[in-house]
């Protein structure tokens, strides 16, 4: 389906979709993974971003990649945290403490944590839709998948398309998107929970201090072909 786009718009497209998976990316290399692809020394050095996805996904071959892609997409445990944002939403605020209180009591650390953060997130996710979480992974996944060989090009190609057409469908901003992976991150976190400290991605770079999305890249950026 790619050779239907033009060169310029398959350009274009591509920096898009490397611009969906900057909230994946964290450390020294997070900003210049948004403007370029991986490259072959990304795939020969072993403790890599390459590597840390796929142990981080339990991912060893191509059908395990296919299969974790396709779950995100589908569901990603997403409705899960619906479920507890519809539910917290009915509660006034003291019947959500009392609630939250309950849970800690009777279900252990981890799972008050999952719900706490669903709680922090009610005013800055209306919505309750952590769909951007496995869009972005879904995207980013496919990138991996390329590099590994476990993915074709046209394959990964129309994985970012079905990713990035969910998510505009989903979120109005680049502002909305990161904010909808952020309470995902938090809520699906080996470790749940929102900390004091903000973990610095790429995404935050663009959105803080980079003019990318403002002056290239408008957040409806066109998917069909042109």
């Amino acid at each position: 389906m790619s050779h239907q786009y033009s060169k310029r718009q398959r350009k274009r497209l591509e920096l898009y979709f490397r611009c969906l998976t900057a909230s994946c990316l964290k450390g020294t290399l997070q900003n210049y993974y948004v403007a370029y692809e991986f490259g072959l020394m990304e795939r020969l050095v072993r403790k890599s971003v390459i590597s840390d996805v796929l142990k981080t996904w339990s991912i060893q071959d191509a059908e395990s990649l296919k299969r974790k892609i396709r779950w995100l997409l589908d569901d990603g445990d997403r409705e899960e945290y619906l479920v507890r944002h519809r539910y917290l939403s009915a509660l006034t605020g003291d019947a959500r403490s009392r609630y939250l209180e309950t849970i800690q009591r009777e279900q252990g650390e981890k799972e008050y944590a999952k719900w706490d953060v669903v709680n922090k997130c009610l005013h800055q996710l209306p919505s309750g839709d952590v769909s951007a979480y496995g869009g972005a992974w879904a995207v980013m996944l496919s990138r991996v998948g390329v590099s590994k060989g476990f993915l074709s090009k046209e394959e990964a190609w129309e994985i970012k398309l079905e990713a990035a057409t969910l998510l505009q469908n989903k979120y109005n901003s680049w502002k909305e998107f990161y904010c909808a992976y952020l309470c995902g991150s938090h809520y699906f976190d080996d470790k749940p929970g929102i900390t004091k400290y903000l973990k610095i991605s790429a995404m935050y770079d663009l959105l803080a201090e980079g003019t990318l999305l403002y002056r290239k890249l408008d957040w409806k950026e066109k998917l069909l072909p042109e």
